[in-house]
């Protein structure tokens, strides 16, 4: 959970990443082995991010009876439920449903036999009403927006809004986007594309802050916002799996709380408008027409229940975390700071044995992936070949954290976080390579350099391009949306369809049609050929363990504040693979300085600047689609002010406290307030306001709230901004 915008697939968690995904998509050209070249199998397990949740293996405790408290205080460690608080509770939430439109045309429609009302668009500049079975189209030029309807029309300001009786349990009346359609796996007669349709809450339709274009986002209540999540399969429910469905609906409503808490007002956000997004880069909302009342039921039995840890506070009261959740792992899940970046004491290493429960019918738990090492060498950024592949460092999961590739341009260290989106793995929880294991499950620590090296020599036959093999379902799946996750941070990759809310017939709580078990060829979650391919005999030899060498991070010295970004910033265009210029060499600057860049500045965007670009992105929860648009850019010039206000921050060691002024205090509060901690003015003062968000960030940052910045406290920004060095920085 938390990577992927707009992706529009059912499973965002589960998503089906079909082989070659990734290498397809640019990042490295198919070849077939020749006689003369080596293979390299990497076996692994388990799919998406690893971290937190496990769907299948939540899926497994319930079919054992565990309640979904007994689910979700397993696999967050310290954490309990509770019941959220009730002026948290009362706040709407905005999630985004699209980005960078140049127009969008929606048409109203009712969402059962109820009398419909009109969907009424207001700006500055007009109003207009459109009823059931008209078309509006919001068009952009400039600084100007213009509505046409039928009933009329006006341009002015793109601040646009559009209300109908959303906010009433029971919405008459729904909007549908254009050229926008999703997957309902959910049915009883199968799964069908449908249109995008959403009837909960109000439209806001505002300007992107970097292109010529329109982001539109829901306010929605939470718990309507909880009943169009589509992250679990309903019919789990017929199955046993009711507790899982309902351990879905607290992680999922905890985790948008969290963001809600994190992400500040949707102003603040201009690249979406928004707190959260449909998609799998936060949780795969879906709208209206897919519900079914096992899901209904899940999410109104759990109402208003979240989860929480002594850790998570704000103001001395604890707040609801961020209850990350994956399709599945190998058997165990990973510490947060081995999959995302962030220490979180909540998300640790435990055991999820569940997921591979033959009654789960994972299709995932284990998997092999194949390449040949001239597929490795195009992939793999820095390698002019590839002769072998080491793991030189475990994580606590048991699975393998770091891998060396030796060749010409090696030896170089990758994190298996990196390879799973650069070779299109299911997750990154390698466990061996070509055979050879390097690390003993569940008990490994992280510090660990267990090294083990596979090379290959020789083989004597022509082998596939890729194979995956999936060896713990008795039958394949059929299932044949693509999709990825990452969940909040985590990154995560494409999706091509969402799915709604309620079924459409009726209202609000549609009795739906029993859904009959699935299949065995339906209910694994992400497609996979069950069937082995057959690879290249090899030969292969064990060398002795090679010297761990980490790739060099560009920009040690910080250079990030004083690079120019004028061509950045005033790129109207997305960046993306053949584009050249400025621009593309201050982003290549601002990637190598922020230390996912390790190639030439030379304005042009290859290969190894999406694989740059990719890796900024994973790192930073956006959707990792190697293209940067908006929000990337947003994304970017963020951090580069936060690294400009760290500098300054830490430009001396002085304590900063209440009565201190200066540009170190402006420093702070700028800080602060991208954070979301509100310090007031900023005005270089630290006053009351100021005060009283430092120690708000420090109990937040499980520190003493003394409201003193010193080391600690400076350390800890830079760590909760992602920007660790700037506390060295000069």
């Amino acid at each position: 959970m938390g990577q992927g915008h707009s992706q529009r697939s059912w499973w965002p968690r589960f998503g089906a990443f079909v082989a070659g995904v990734v290498l397809a998509g640019g990042l490295a050209p198919m070849y077939t082995a020749n006689a003369a070249e080596g293979t390299f199998t990497f076996a692994g397990g388990g799919y998406g991010h690893s971290v937190g949740m496990s769907q299948f293996g939540a899926y497994g405790m319930a079919l054992e009876g565990f309640s979904w408290t007994d689910i979700l205080s397993h696999y967050f460690t310290g954490a309990s439920p509770g019941p959220v608080d009730a002026a948290l509770a009362a706040r709407p939430l905005w999630v985004n449903l699209q980005v960078e439109r140049p127009s969008v045309s929606l048409t109203v429609r009712a969402t059962g036999s109820a009398p419909t009302v009109p969907v009424v668009f207001t700006s500055a500049a007009g109003t207009v009403a459109v009823v059931a079975g008209e078309t509006v189209t919001i068009s952009r030029s400039g600084d100007t927006c213009t509505v046409t309807a039928p009933a009329g029309s006006f341009s002015g300001p793109c601040a646009i809004d559009a209300q109908w009786d959303g906010w009433s349990g029971s919405p008459t009346t729904a909007f549908v986007i254009a050229g926008c359609s999703q997957m309902n796996w959910n049915l009883a007669s199968g799964s069908q594309q449908q249109p995008c349709t959403y009837a909960r809450g109000t439209l806001h339709l505002r300007p992107d802050n970097n292109t010529a274009t329109i982001a539109g986002s829901i306010e929605i209540a939470m718990e309507d916002y909880i009943l169009g999540i589509s992250e679990m399969p309903y019919f789990w429910g017929d199955s046993g799996g009711q507790a899982a469905l309902e351990a879905q609906a607290v992680a999922a409503r905890s985790y948008a709380y969290a963001r809600l808490l994190t992400r500040g007002t949707p102003e603040s956000r201009p690249w979406c408008w928004c707190q959260l997004y449909d998609t799998p880069v936060d949780q795969n909302y879906v709208g209206w027409g897919h519900g079914t009342q096992h899901w209904i039921d899940a999410v109104r039995s759990t109402a208003g229940q979240v989860m929480f840890h002594p850790g998570a506070t704000r103001n001395g009261v604890q707040v609801p975390i961020d209850t990350f959740y994956s399709s599945s792992t190998f058997g165990w899940t990973e510490n947060s700071e081995d999959s995302f970046t962030a220490t979180l004491p909540y998300t640790k290493a435990v055991d999820d044995h569940w997921s591979g429960l033959a009654a789960v019918r994972n299709g995932n738990f284990r998997w092999t992936r194949t390449f040949t090492a001239s597929q490795l060498t195009a992939a793999l950024p820095g390698m002019a070949s590839v002769t072998g592949a080491t793991i030189t460092r475990c994580s606590a999961s048991g699975a393998a954290l770091e891998i060396t590739f030796t060749g010409s341009g090696g030896p170089r260290t990758f994190h298996t976080r990196e390879l799973r989106g650069t070779l299109g793995l299911r997750s990154q929880q390698v466990y061996a390579i070509n055979g050879v294991t390097g690390c003993s499950s569940g008990a490994v620590s992280t510090s660990s350099t267990t090294t083990t090296t596979t090379t290959v020599t020789e083989t004597t036959t022509t082998t596939v391009t890729e194979t995956t093999t999936t060896t713990t379902t008795p039958a394949p799946t059929t299932t044949t949306t693509v999709a990825e996750t990452t969940t909040t941070t985590a990154a995560e990759a494409t999706t091509t369809t969402l799915a709604p809310e309620i079924t459409t017939t009726t209202v609000a709580e549609a009795t739906t049609t029993t859904i009959a078990p699935a299949p065995t060829t339906t209910t694994t979650i992400v497609p996979t050929t069950t069937t082995t391919v057959p690879v290249a005999d090899t030969t292969t030899t064990t060398v002795p363990p090679v010297t761990t060498t980490t790739v060099p991070v560009a920009g040690a010295a910080c250079p990030l504040i004083s690079l120019p970004i004028d061509a950045l910033i005033g790129a109207g265009r997305s960046l993306r693979a053949g584009t050249s210029g400025p621009a593309v060499s201050q982003l290549q600057a601002l990637l190598s300085a922020l230390g996912h860049y390790d190639g030439p500045v030379d304005g042009v965007f290859g290969r190894l600047t999406t694989a740059a670009v990719r890796s900024f992105q994973d790192a930073r929860g956006l959707f990792t689609d190697g293209v940067v648009g908006s929000r990337t850019r947003s994304e970017l010039m963020v951090l580069r002010s936060a690294a400009e206000n760290g500098r300054i921050l830490a430009s001396d060691g002085r304590l900063l406290r209440r009565g201190t002024a200066g540009d170190q205090v402006r420093a702070l509060q700028q800080l602060l307030n991208l954070l979301g901690f509100n310090p007031g003015p900023i005005d270089g003062a630290f006053g009351s306001r100021t005060d009283r968000a430092v120690a708000a960030f420090q109990r937040a940052s499980s520190l003493h709230p003394d409201g003193i910045v010193g080391t600690e406290s400076r350390a800890a920004l830079a760590a909760a901004l992602g920007l660790g060095s700037i506390v060295d920085c000069r």
